[in-house]
């Protein structure tokens, strides 16, 4: 399969300083032309301060690094100071902007699910941020699927950050022990595989063939309807008992009732499991993946989501997005920190220390993530499903329809009621909370 970053193998003398003064010179420029036709900075202006919000959502020392990033920053740029505003999860973060925006005082930036995008502009907050990346090498420059997360009605709301997909991290030496000699690369071998890798002494599991990452059962399960070829949702309605969904639940279900995976789990422990040999197969996200590979004591595969009729991904992770409403300086400062968080150099980095895709097709041509790939291929796997992702349930009151469905999961998976119920249910709840939210807007 063709990739839409140059091939790895390449020689390259990495981003050449002619390149980076011009990025860097052209983010100010841009900046200035888009947002007040003036300087970015007047000389003797006061600093400007901005919040900058943001969750951790992966396993891994991920609050560390983004504090050394943002000081990083700080350190770079006199006349701005960004305090970073560790927020909790995902969750948590969206639920506190959305309350800083209620009251009027939002942070001047932050850090969302890519599918909040949706919510953000239906409470008119986002700065649309077009002109600022035409201007820049934003449109040629980034990956289109990273990008095409922070789109709606061709309007660019924000830089994509932190970018992910599900992933199939496998135990090598359960696999050997099993017998096995390579990843699933479909449905039928994974369910083999699983069945292969499961241990039990009577009733009694000591080592699960699967875990499906719990806590984001709906992220994951959204790309196991993606490869029955279905995207079950657009702007103002979900599918979610459509036939494509509910075979793929009732494929998550056959698994639980052979006890070839648990039923349910949490985000952070079944990365733990896995880690642990508690479980030889695990899907999470690849933002997760330094901290699997550095931590396991046995060798670690990473694979691509095995395909079920064709390939298909749900990209997690999220953009910075800035506040519409905040005077012109911190829009113009705020759009310098977005850029500088995602420049080549720093998505290289960032992909290098978390397992998170750099988004920027240049940030793979740097020498230091050319040298981490060749040493750590794994951490190119993701962007095969990548290629074929789509942004994460983008719908109106996001929140609410996410538990829905988490909801018809987890119950399925419990045993408590049968798929086509709960999902009927979770539709049918869904697009009035979506219609209703609408009706509110409009």
């Amino acid at each position: 399969m063709s990739h839409s970053v140059p091939a790895l193998s390449q020689p390259t003398a990495g981003l050449a300083a002619p390149r980076r003064q011009f990025l860097k010179s052209s983010a100010a420029v841009s900046a200035a032309a888009m947002l007040g036709g003036m300087p970015l900075f007047a000389t003797g202006q006061q600093q400007v301060k901005l919040a900058f919000m943001y969750p951790v959502g992966v396993s891994g020392d991920i609050n560390r690094l983004v504090t050394n990033m943002i000081n990083g920053f700080n350190a770079a740029h006199s006349d701005i100071q960004v305090e970073a505003i560790y927020a909790g999860s995902y969750d948590n973060t969206e639920q506190k902007v959305m309350t800083a925006l209620g009251v009027g005082d939002p942070p001047a930036t932050w850090l969302p699910i890519n599918s909040m995008l949706t919510t953000f502009l239906g409470m008119g907050a986002l700065e649309d941020v077009t002109a600022l990346a035409k201007a820049d090498d934003i449109y040629q420059d980034f990956m289109p699927g990273f990008l095409g997360t922070c789109i709606s009605d061709n309007k660019l709301y924000g830089l994509p950050f932190q970018c992910s997909t599900p992933v199939l991290y496998y135990n090598k030496a359960a696999f050997e022990r099993a017998g096995l000699k390579a990843a699933p690369t479909n449905w039928t071998e994974l369910e083999a595989a699983a069945k292969a890798l499961t241990v039990r002494q009577g009733d009694t599991v000591s080592q699960w063939g699967l875990t499906i990452g719990g806590g984001w059962h709906d992220w994951i399960f959204e790309s196991f309807v993606r490869q029955n070829g279905l995207v079950f949702w657009s702007k103002d309605k979900v599918m979610f008992d459509a036939p494509e969904s509910l075979h793929a639940l009732e494929f998550w279900q056959r698994m639980t009732q052979a006890k070839l995976m648990p039923a349910a789990s949490t985000w952070e422990s079944s990365a733990n499991d896995f880690m642990a040999g508690r479980t030889a197969m695990l899907y999470h996200s690849t933002g997760s993946m330094t901290n699997i590979l550095k931590s396991s004591s046995f060798p670690v595969g990473v694979a691509p989501m095995p395909r079920g009729k064709v390939m298909g991904s749900t990209m997690g992770g999220g953009p910075i997005l800035i506040a519409r409403k905040q005077p012109d300086a911190h829009k113009r400062a705020a759009w310098t920190f977005a850029r500088w968080m995602t420049n080549t150099d720093n998505q290289a980095q960032w992909c290098i220390d978390t397992g998170y895709l750099a988004a920027r097709k240049s940030s793979w041509e740097t020498p230091a993530l050319k040298a981490h790939v060749a040493k750590v291929p794994e951490s190119r796997t993701a962007l095969v499903t990548a290629e074929v992702a789509g942004a994460f349930l983008q719908v109106p009151g996001y929140h609410k329809v996410r538990e829905y469905l988490k909801s018809a999961i987890d119950r399925t998976l419990a045993g408590e009621v049968k798929p086509d119920v709960a999902l009927r249910e979770a539709s049918a709840k869904s697009n009035v909370e979506i219609q209703r939210v609408a009706r509110r807007r409009a």
